[in-house]
């Protein structure tokens, strides 16, 4: 095989596995034949890249109809803990961002924030919960599936979230004793009245990001695991009804969170700028328009996934 035919080889590892062990060798003979000894184009690369990707969408069941409507839900339903996991950093950014706002809004105007405030965060413990009910439901087939050998298959995925997690935990431990060296304005207040202890902020961001991480290595290994779980119809029948709960409360977040920037905007967004109180100022904040952006970008991805759960059930109940 030539430079050319490998490099054909190389584009089609955007296809499942199953697909290029049934039409690879047909594809990379083709490509061949039609690029006589020249190299891809950018156009044909993007668009091999592009029916690989949609051929992997249709082979995990979130694209078409061709996976079995279990399947499918499956599918939705760990969307929609992808969702999740991509709205927990936002829910991060959030928490940062309304550090000690009660010490600075009026007391007279306080009501709307702090009840947008808790709004975030009953809602964000109901959301964690239903995640942990849908662990502690597909736990039966995690068991039989570790007695039945299965643990060679997803032991590097474990392995990888649980080294990301010891090292944002070490990181986390230096970061708390960094901050017993700093006043309260250095860590928090500074960021009000005055710029914040440099390294502090850099050892905050480093925190933050090995947190992301290992939310995200966690994620990849539960997506894996649950992919390879022998689950039947009411398993996963419950578990499509808590993504379906998730996605709800992932909307009312952002609505909350929305309603808390309004609420800073009228009475106090100085707070939004880290300024002291002064009249004129404005109520744009860049990183909680990030924040809210992310938000709705996970609820998107979490409809996306409740869609497919519902059209997968109703497929389902014509058969």
């Amino acid at each position: 095989m030539n430079a050319r035919a490998l490099d054909g080889s190389r584009l089609l590892k955007w296809y499942p596995p199953r697909w290029r062990g049934r039409y690879g060798e047909e594809m990379v003979a083709l490509m061949e034949d039609v690029l006589d000894g020249q190299a891809p184009s950018r156009r044909l690369r993007l668009s091999l890249v592009w029916a690989g990707l949609r051929e992997r969408g249709h082979e995990a069941g979130l694209l078409g109809k061709t996976a079995p409507a279990v399947e499918r839900a499956r599918a939705g339903s760990l969307l929609v803990l992808c969702a999740w996991s991509v709205f927990m950093v936002a829910g991060i950014s959030f928490a940062k961002i309304t550090e000690h706002f009660g010490q600075v809004v009026p007391a007279r105007n306080l009501a709307l924030p702090n009840g947008s405030f808790d709004t975030v965060y009953v809602v964000a413990i109901v959301g964690g919960l239903l995640v942990v009910c849908g662990a502690c439901v597909a736990l039966p087939a995690f068991l039989r599936f570790l007695r039945d050998g299965g643990w060679p298959s997803i032991r590097a995925h474990v392995l990888r979230a649980a080294v990301s997690t010891v090292v944002f935990i070490g990181a986390g431990a230096a970061l708390l004793g960094l901050a017993d060296t700093l006043s309260p304005a250095q860590r928090n207040g500074g960021l009000l009245y005055h710029p914040v202890v440099w390294y502090y902020l850099l050892a905050v961001i480093a925190t933050a990001l090995l947190a992301a991480l290992a939310l995200g290595l966690w994620t990849v290994a539960a997506v894996v695991i649950t992919g390879r779980l022998a689950l039947g119809q009411p398993v996963l029948s419950v578990e499509a009804a808590l993504a379906v709960g998730l996605s709800v409360a992932m909307f009312l977040m952002t609505a909350a969170t929305a309603v808390w920037w309004g609420a800073i905007a009228s009475s106090a967004p100085w707070f939004l700028q880290g300024i002291r109180p002064r009249q004129g100022v404005s109520a744009f904040s860049p990183t909680l328009l990030e924040t809210i952006a992310l938000m709705l970008v996970a609820c998107a991805i979490a409809g996306f996934g409740v869609i497919r759960v519902a059209r997968s059930w109703r497929d389902l109940r014509l058969a």
